[in-house]
């Protein structure tokens, strides 16, 4: 089979699911996501990825008063069947690697993840307290009728009930004492759960976006912004509780995004850079700030955002604060990624070796390290998976790559969360960073040992962690 013949028989699966009344496929689906078990590996086998796209269908389907006949065992099998073949060919790229396990890793490695519990009281000191009073706050306030902080305090009761139930204890620590404001509640529901006739209007607008099959086949549910379905008679049940967890990750970034992403941006930019200085500080090493190290560089050039300076290495660090463009994570053609990541990923990379090729002496280390830091995960392992995804472009051939002191081998772009983890293994053993950033690169540079995220190099070492110091104390509030 080829891509073309994927494309076929994806479109086959939608027109067949058209055929019959579209909330039986859903109704299939969300009873295949919530059997039991309903997590980890045998969850997994059960192919999560292709249910959540035929609700997805089942809902952008949806009409009033549906009257086109029941689907039959088979005819959901069909679907069902269909999509998941469709979906292996789909994958393919052809001579790029990267772009094909990268793409394998945003359909399904979301599903596999865990609860983030520092996820809540992040984007409570961020948005809730540091940009308290920012332009962006104000029209969230506005637009949405409660602070950032107020709407987290209903977050961590959500979390908490949840926690209760999954019986997972980092979540029901969240709990705040001061019960759930019920006015509160009214209005952070209106944005986590949705009709049916709501569900119908956002799924045929992504429809209505014709993306290209290969690339919808690789997304994360756009399910995650709404994951409670108004259930007649029942209220609010959550469609599945990985919708849950990663909607509770990143829903007031998201939701004060949506209002206006540009300005947006400017205001939490800066607020992103402090709360990882913030973080930094549970470090013992010397950390240089963006204005210090802009004018002990020689010259003029772009900088970085911070230089943690060790006897033996130096790591620049980066904070961008960005959650990547919808092309920029899902696209399978070098051009389109190469486009997109000009302005994100590749342009942090053009800081650091500005950065490097300037330092002073009493800063030049035997070894040098960067880490650009975003808020979400954008499934980018290295410099050496980055300029993979852009094969056959400019970018590719772009003389960043060629730094003899900042080798592709030593970039890394990890989320916040997987950064903040990065520090607690640090605090944890009392290695300093750079060494342990050496170790995760030489690590890289075997196959047996390379990985795909940098949590994944740090839950390893099987150490028990901590948050650090400045999540412990925005729980700490935040529970208050």
């Amino acid at each position: 089979m080829t891509i073309e013949q994927g494309r076929l028989l994806l479109a086959q699966a939608k027109d067949h699911l058209r055929a019959f009344r579209a909330l039986a496929f859903f109704d299939a689906a969300h009873r295949e996501l919530n059997r039991e078990p309903n997590d980890g590996l045998p969850w997994m086998e059960r192919l999560p990825h292709v249910s959540f796209l035929i609700a997805k269908w089942a809902f952008a389907s949806w009409r009033p008063n549906d009257d086109r006949p029941e689907p039959s065992p088979d005819d959901l099998n069909f679907v069902a069947q269909s999509t998941f073949d469709a979906i292996g060919q789909l994958h393919r790229v052809e001579g790029n690697p990267a772009i094909f396990i990268r793409r394998m890793a945003q359909q399904q490695i979301w599903l596999q993840r865990s609860f983030d519990a520092s996820a809540i009281p992040r984007q409570f000191r961020i948005l809730g307290e540091a940009m308290i009073g920012a332009p962006a706050m104000v029209r969230f306030q506005e637009q949405f009728g409660l602070s950032a902080a107020e709407f987290a305090s209903q977050l961590a009761h959500i979390a908490a009930d949840a926690g209760d139930m999954l019986q997972i204890e980092s979540m029901s620590e969240l709990r705040p004492v001061t019960p759930r404001n019920p006015e509160h509640w009214l209005l952070v529901r209106a944005h986590l759960n949705r009709t049916v006739p709501a569900l119908h209007q956002e799924m045929a607008a992504f429809e209505a976006r014709g993306t290209a099959a290969e690339v919808e086949v690789c997304e994360q549910s756009p399910l995650v912004r709404t994951p409670f379905l108004e259930a007649r008679n029942l209220g609010p049940v959550c469609i599945h509780h990985k919708l849950l967890f990663r909607c509770l990750e990143s829903v007031l970034f998201d939701l004060t995004r949506s209002i206006g992403a540009r300005p947006f941006m400017n205001d939490f930019g800066p607020a992103f850079e402090n709360y990882l200085a913030e973080v930094l500080s549970d470090l013992n090493g010397q950390v240089i700030r963006e204005e210090e190290l802009r004018h002990r560089l020689i010259g003029e050039g772009q900088v970085v955002d911070f230089a943690l300076v060790s006897d033996d290495a130096l790591v620049l660090i980066e904070a961008k604060g960005i959650e990547g463009h919808y092309d920029e994570l899902y696209h399978n053609l070098p051009a389109e990624l190469a486009a997109w990541l000009r302005t994100s990923l590749l342009r942090a990379v053009d800081q650091a070796i500005s950065t490097v090729n300037r330092l002073p002496p009493d800063l030049q280390r035997p070894e040098m390290y960067f880490l650009c830091v975003t808020f979400k995960q954008v499934v980018v392992t290295d410099g050496i998976a980055l300029r993979e995804l852009t094969t056959g472009t400019d970018q590719w051939a772009h003389e960043r790559w060629n730094s003899e002191v900042l080798p592709p081998a030593r970039m890394f772009f990890p989320s916040i969360y997987e950064f903040e983890s990065l520090v607690a293994l640090a605090t944890a053993t009392r290695v300093p960073l750079s060494q342990l950033i050496r170790e995760f690169s030489n690590d890289n540079s075997d196959n047996n040992t390379r990985k795909m995220y940098l949590e994944q190099h740090v839950t390893a070492r099987h150490v028990p962690l901590m948050a650090p110091t400045v999540v412990q104390e925005a729980a700490t509030r935040l529970r208050r």
